[in-house]
């Protein structure tokens, strides 16, 4: 199995839409340091310029993916690069390891029941709620999550992506506007509600943060994992 297993066949095409999609994405990234709007978000301006090509050029998304995988098989690689401010504060963490994991734990089962209970009074079927129930989880696990209940994969990717942006964007501004001030209470906050993009934003803040940031994102996937499976339908069943 190689690393780019697109290459051998459209290699053109294929770097082409790669090249394009880490421009967008450069030039996002300098407009938002330019700025400093947080609605200029490098990741949100990202998608909005790519599907406005694909749409204005009327390219088809089978096409552009020939590219975005490339990219996609670099993120297992990137997701690694969050070990290292975890790794930077290893001793802080293992003195308070304890009281972190409990407090991902009862924050990652709120997320998990809280968004069900939402989703049924907002009038979705059951179906539609399970599939959201993971929204604060990184999307590998969630749409496995989520397929394990026999929902709606794609609907729960939606549901992450766009939880994950909206922390990106607000997270921070909210938290500086609730006075809460604490590296470590801001990034745990971050990674068990926005997973991997909160704790991307976290890091570019400070790396305390996105230390604690990445260890919430892991704690509250591997809850939720263990817990969604039984506690979803148990939620739905209560609301029956």
């Amino acid at each position: 199995m190689t690393l780019f297993p697109i290459v051998t066949i459209t290699p053109m095409k294929g770097l082409l839409y790669c090249s394009m999609t880490v421009v967008v994405y450069l030039t996002a990234w300098q407009l938002h340091n330019r700025f400093k709007y947080s609605m200029l978000n490098p990741l949100l301006v990202s998608i909005l310029v790519v599907v406005g090509i694909l749409l204005v050029g009327n390219i088809p998304y089978s096409d552009y993916e020939q590219g975005g995988d490339w990219l996609s098989n670099l993120l297992g690689i990137a997701v690694v690069a969050l070990g290292v401010p975890l790794y930077q504060q290893m001793r802080d963490i293992h003195r308070e390891l304890t009281g972190v994991i409990l407090v991902v734990f009862v924050s990652s089962l709120f997320a998990l029941v809280s968004t069900v209970i939402l989703a049924v009074l907002a009038g979705a079927d059951g179906q539609v709620a399970l599939s959201l129930a993971p929204k604060s989880v990184t999307t590998p696990i969630a749409v496995l999550i989520v397929d394990n209940l026999n929902g709606v994969p794609s609907l729960a990717a939606i549901a992450v992506i766009l939880t994950g942006l909206m922390g990106a964007i607000f997270g921070l501004p909210l938290l500086s506007l609730l006075k809460i001030t604490d590296p470590k209470a801001r990034g745990i906050a971050m990674g068990t509600a926005c997973h991997a993009l909160g704790t991307a934003r976290m890091v570019q803040s400070s790396l305390k943060e996105g230390a604690y940031s990445a260890l919430a994102l892991v704690l509250s996937a591997s809850i939720s994992a263990l817990m969604a499976p039984w506690l979803v339908p148990w939620v739905l069943g209560w609301l029956n």
